[in-house]
């Protein structure tokens, strides 16, 4: 392939990945410390970025660095489909979702409506139309009737569905990241795929069981 096929893919790939993400060629040479002109090049195939730049553009992104020499657009992966939801549609069905959630948790409370609407701050018909309607709740609202509740607003995330799937992947991939380096580096190594899961395997196993298995282990060692 020629200097110029190879500019000229990279900078398609380079201008995918900004329209999918919404972001302008301003706001893209901003984020590389470069005019917008320059950068406009770069997405051009008329000029060629270095790897360093493409780094800082793979963080603006949010796309792998390997992502600018693979051949597959952002628009073209399952990743960036995740991003075209019927929003309003799946707003509704949540809003109804947190509604029941909040009824059957009031009722297993045995608190009437009118007293918690009460110390949540709302109207008993304020507090109906959420549980009855699926009229959506304020944050701040559902966030102080978990409180009464005795429940974690964590509860009322849903777990489930693209946005619950895309949610769930996000928080491992954030305790991930908060794990030592040296542990990190451990997980992130295919080579270490079998004591992950042998790992796995032993935090499902009843305690006596893994007693037992410690025992053995001891006498063969021993």
């Amino acid at each position: 392939m020629s200097d110029r096929q190879f500019g000229a893919r990279l900078g398609a790939l380079m201008q995918d990945a900004r329209t999918v993400r919404g972001q302008t060629v301003e706001a893209s040479a901003a984020a590389l410390g470069l005019a917008p002109a320059q950068y406009g090049g770069y997405e051009a195939g008329t000029a060629a970025p270095s790897l360093p730049e493409l780094e800082l553009l793979a963080y603006f992104l949010d796309v792998p660095v390997s992502y600018f020499w693979g051949d597959q657009p952002l628009s073209a992966q399952p990743e960036a489909a995740r991003r075209a939801l019927p929003a309003a549609d799946i707003a509704a069905l949540r809003h109804r979702i947190i509604g029941i959630q909040l009824r059957q948790a009031r009722q297993a409370a045995e608190q009437t409506p009118e007293a918690l609407a009460a110390s949540v701050g709302v109207t008993p018909a304020e507090w109906l139309a959420y549980e009855v309607e699926g009229a959506p709740v304020p944050l701040a609202v559902l966030s102080a009737a978990a409180a009464q509740l005795s429940l974690p607003l964590e509860h009322f995330v849903e777990a489930r569905g693209p946005v619950g799937e895309w949610d769930v992947t996000q928080r491992a991939l954030e305790r991930v990241r908060q794990l030592p380096p040296e542990l990190r580096e451990f997980v992130s190594q295919p080579v270490n795929e079998h004591f992950l899961r042998l790992a796995q395997q032993l935090s499902a196993m009843p305690v006596d069981k893994l007693r037992s298995l410690a025992t053995s282990l001891l006498e063969i060692t021993y």
